[in-house]
């Protein structure tokens, strides 16, 4: 009995220092699939690497985003997008975070919208930040991009917290035949969107997962309202929705069964 204390309570120091120590920066490459009905055949295969929370500031360094921006290349994917909360604290918006961002490669373009700590430090700030690295913004408005004639939408709205979202005018002109992917920081927008104009995949991060995820009680504090959207696919009102858990923190430096996410999401036909 003695000895299967001790084991229990190593056990259990041994998770608290992997939860502090070790998963915090230990980046997972998770590979989603999602099937859309319309996809043009060109566009069959096509890999999204989705980054969001990176958080800079108190807890994430500019070391660990160049680590995400080469882990990110080397994945090799189709097009980049970021949903946001770039930073945590004002000082974070500097030439260091643009020559880090201005890293990232992809062929088909990168894209992004901002988050709520974004605009609780400095929106126009970060979004400079973001312009300089050769970011695309898309804050209520759209990219049609173009694949030996096939077509695919990228949208975004502003942040639910602290911004406007306009999916009307974010999809202003979009052919009805063209899938359209649309960025949102905040995955709880899903519950809340309209149902027209058509959003065929919502992109968002927002939640951190958590950043804890409990064994039988699961994650216990969530900045949502709807915890379906926590984290990976879920099925909305009218279109899916996938949540990264992240690839920064906020508040108290930990993860536990919830490592930062680099998601390479690839499109099929449904």
């Amino acid at each position: 009995m003695k000895y299967t204390g001790c084991t229990a309570l190593a056990a259990a120091a041994g998770s608290v220092l992997e939860a502090f120590a070790v998963e915090p920066r230990w980046i997972e490459v998770t590979n989603p699939m999602v099937r859309l009905a319309n996809l043009p055949e060109e566009w069959l295969g096509l890999r999204i690497a989705h980054l969001t929370d990176l958080h800079v500031g108190r807890l994430i360094s500019l070391d660990y985003v160049r680590r995400v921006v080469e882990k990110t290349n080397a994945e090799r994917p189709d097009v980049v997008v970021l949903t946001g909360d770039y930073v945590s604290r004002r000082s974070a918006i500097n030439d260091g975070l643009t020559a880090a961002l201005a890293g990232l490669e992809a062929p088909g373009g990168l894209f992004a919208v901002l988050g709520n700590h974004d605009h609780w430090t400095d929106a126009s700030r970060m979004r400079g930040v973001l312009e300089a690295a050769g970011i695309t913004m898309l804050t209520n408005t759209h990219r049609i991009l173009d694949r030996n004639g096939g077509k695919l939408c990228l949208a975004g709205v502003g942040d639910l917290w602290c911004d406007r979202q306009l999916l009307d005018e974010a999809l202003a002109g979009v052919d009805v035949n063209i899938p359209r992917i649309l960025l949102c920081h905040n995955p709880d927008y899903c519950d809340r969107m309209p149902a027209t104009p058509r959003v065929d995949l919502m992109l968002c991060g927002h939640t951190h997962g958590g950043q804890v995820n409990l064994p039988l009680i699961g994650r216990p504090r969530l900045p949502i309202r709807n915890p379906a959207y926590a984290a990976g696919l879920a099925g909305g009102p009218y279109c899916p929705v996938y949540t990264s858990v992240g690839l920064g923190m906020v508040g108290v430096p930990i993860r536990f069964r919830c490592r930062p996410e680099l998601a390479i999401v690839t499109l099929h036909r449904a």
